[in-house]
């Protein structure tokens, strides 16, 4: 079953840097604006992607893996999650659902400090990114 889609207005400059992006890799433009949105707002399929993938990837993704964080959703449970395991009031589900999240954390810190590597080393100033984070 085809999941269904909606329309979006891309700025010519966006889609040409997509085409360009495409081309060098032999894709498509939409197949690079898909993986670039799905790495930003996707339902986090970097759980299962590896760090050693990512020397593959363009920039711009790169970049998108780098401020990638939690839904807000995700944060404000796992901050209660966190609450409730320090008061003692934890059961088991709650256990595992706190697991799970702690796990998708550390993993986008893993990718995350990858993708920063491989930036720094093809000539990026991330100090620019930690500033911007403080």
């Amino acid at each position: 079953m085809e999941e269904p889609t909606k329309k979006l207005q891309v700025p010519a400059a966006i889609f040409e840097r997509a085409e360009a992006i495409a081309r060098e890799s032999d894709r498509s433009a939409e197949s690079v604006m898909l993986d670039g949105l799905s790495l930003l707002f996707g339902a986090l399929p970097d759980m299962e992607l590896e760090p050693e993938a990512l020397k593959d990837f363009e920039d711009e993704q790169l970049w998108a893996l780098v401020h990638r964080r939690l839904t807000p959703k995700q944060d404000a449970r796992l901050r209660d999650l966190l609450d409730l395991g320090n008061q003692g009031g934890i059961n088991s589900q709650d256990e595992g659902e706190l697991a799970q999240l702690v796990a998708m954390v550390d993993q986008q810190m893993v990718l995350r400090s990858k993708a920063l590597v491989l930036l720094q080393r093809r000539g990026h100033d991330i100090d620019l990114y930690f500033d911007s984070a403080v």
